[in-house]
């Protein structure tokens, strides 16, 4: 195993992550806020985008900025 080895993704794990902005500024920088959801791997881009829009309008936070996670777990490992 090791280099020269085929690789193989033996797993996927996807997480939402959302940014909010708080409403808060310290000095004239905004405060922000780190949201990791851990979503089913076979999420899409737009189910992600609307899911994260649907948790914010339960809350007085705007989105600031969205990002999905993709993990790959990779085989073999020596």
């Amino acid at each position: 195993m090791g280099l020269g080895s085929t690789a193989s993704v033996i797993g996927t794990e996807k997480s939402l992550v959302i940014v909010w902005d708080t409403g808060v500024l310290e000095g004239d920088k905004p405060v922000l806020s780190r949201q990791t959801l851990k979503v089913d791997s076979t999420i899409t881009a737009q189910e992600a985008y609307e899911a994260a829009y649907n948790i914010a309008s339960l809350t007085d936070y705007t989105i600031s900025n969205l990002y999905l996670v993709t993990e790959e777990t990779l085989s073999p490992i020596d």
